[in-house]
Parts: C-alpha cells; structure tokens; sequence
C-alpha cells in the first residue's frame, strides 16, 4: 500500500482579518456559550492566516482506496478585539478582528500554566453592592482567555494566596520571599507557570448633575511567574470604568450572565481578554539562552 503525503501551506494575509464564532445556548449557559463562541472566533481566524493542509492518499494495485485530508492551523492570535458579541435566539456570536497572527513556535507545547487568588487590594469594597466571587473568578477568566487557541494547558486557580495580607499597599513581586513562595505554589500545583495578581479597584460613584448615574472601575494587575525559578516575567496592569448599567439590585457572582450582560461586565471582559493577551505574548516563543549567545 503506498501512502503519498500532499502539503498545501496557506497564504497568510497582511491585513485585518475579521470572523466570527458562534455556539448554542440550548445546552449551556450564556457565560459558556460566549467562550465557545470566542473559541470558535479565533480558530477561524487562525485557520485564514495559518492553515496547512495534510493530504493522505492510500492506493492499491493503483486505485485510490481512501483520500483524507485533514488541517491543522499552523498560527495562533495573540492579539484580538472583540468588535461585535450577543445572543441571538438560541446561539450567541461573538465577532473579532485579529490585526497580526503569531506562527507558533512549538515553545508552548506540553506547557502547563496555572493560578492562585486574586486578592483586593481594597477589601472594604466587598461590602459594596455587587459582584461576589472576585477572587476566583478574575484569575480562572484569565486563564480561560489564554488557554484559548494556544497549547498550553490550563489549570484551574487555587485557593492560595501568594502574598501576605496588603493592607491596601502593593506588593513587591521580585522581592526575594515572594519569588521562593511562586517556586513552591508552582510546584505544588504541578505548572510551569504561575500567575498571581491583584484586583485593584471595583468600586464605583456618582456621576451627572442629579448624581443618579454611576461610574465604576474596573483594574487588575497580575504577575507571571517562571516555576522553575521563581522569576518575574512579567507585570501587567489594565483598567476600564464603566458608565451606565455598573449596578444590580442583588449580589451577582462574577462571570454570570447578569455580570456580562451589564456595561460593568462589558469593561471586565475587556480588562480580562487584553491582560489575557499580555500574558500570552510575554510567553509565546521565549528566547532559548543558546540562541543569545
């Protein structure tokens, strides 16, 4: 039986690619529906920019007895916008433009990348009124958004706090005993990778003349620590206020529906998805030290 292997690279183009991704609501939630939908957004995407086709022709005594081609996406995005997103009827769409795709290098492959809580620097904000579940929800969204499209494999935050209690004062992630505390979480959990942070702000006020609209912020920084050492390899901080739909009348845990379908939730997703993209590209295809020689 011969086997004839076909290779068709793709073309990449220079320009803004923009597509979309849809998923069904009938079966999951909203929450999930909308990262399926991104999903399937940025593997679209890839597939335009990065697609090889791997052609598998099997002949006997000269006849074609199978003819199989299968595709494997070649890039991944680092980088997107998300220009467009809802639901409508039973699926939820979500549309991005990618401005540039990154080939992978293989670095990221077999990787392991994992979390702990992400504390508030303000505590007293948790007796605002709105969102629960912060601390655990912040850095598992983190990971969700990197973890999509990429290699690396993901691991759901633990109940672990990397720093001592703050007192409303930032840390210092290169300090000494920090990066001795990233080193065991790291191994403990099993990663090669560790990501911290901190929620900075969520809290919100008065705005307008009759001061009955609000304005509220949302700010995170997190950190990116290399297991093996303990070395900061990255520090990022983002931010966004919110003007509008930033307050419910019940507590809402944070990444449900009613949180995403407020302007607050909106401005989170964006802080989320561009800290996401940070860490990302910090991370893909690191310089190997014998290369630097």
């Amino acid at each position: 039986m011969l086997i004839v292997l076909l290779w068709w690279p793709a073309l990449v183009v220079g320009e803004a690619i923009v597509a979309e991704g849809v998923a069904s609501t009938t079966i999951q939630s909203v929450p999930e529906a909308r990262r399926e939908a991104l999903k399937d957004a940025l593997w679209s995407a890839s597939s335009q920019s990065g697609t090889t086709i791997r052609g598998e022709i099997r002949l006997s005594q000269g006849v074609v007895v199978s003819d199989d081609s299968r595709f494997r996406i070649g890039t991944h995005v680092s980088r997107y916008e998300v220009i467009s997103e809802g639901q409508e009827g039973d699926l939820y769409r979500v549309q991005v433009r990618v401005e540039e795709t990154q080939t992978g290098c293989g670095a990221l492959a077999g990787m392991r990348i994992g979390a702990v809580s992400f504390p508030l620097l303000k505590p007293h904000q948790h007796t605002l009124m709105g969102v629960t579940g912060v601390e655990m929800g912040v850095p598992n969204e983190i990971l969700h958004r990197v973890g999509v499209n990429t290699p690396l494999e993901v691991h759901r935050a633990a109940h672990r706090r990397l720093f001592p209690p703050l007192n409303g004062n930032l840390p210092n992630p290169r300090s000494d005993r920090v990066r001795e505390r990233a080193r065991g979480i790291a191994a403990e959990l099993g990663v090669d990778f560790l990501v911290a942070g901190l929620v900075l702000d969520i809290g919100y006020e008065s705005v307008g003349m009759l001061r009955n609209r609000h304005s509220r912020r949302a700010e995170v920084e997190v950190y990116l620590f290399k297991a093996e050492s303990g070395e900061l390899m990255g520090q990022r901080r983002a931010a966004r206020e919110s003007r509008g739909d930033v307050l419910v009348s019940s507590r809402v845990s944070f990444g449900s529906q009613r949180f995403y379908e407020s302007d607050y939730g909106e401005g989170f997703g964006w802080v989320m998805d561009t800290l996401s993209q940070e860490i990302l590209s910090t991370l893909n295809c690191p310089p190997r030290r014998d290369s630097q020689r």
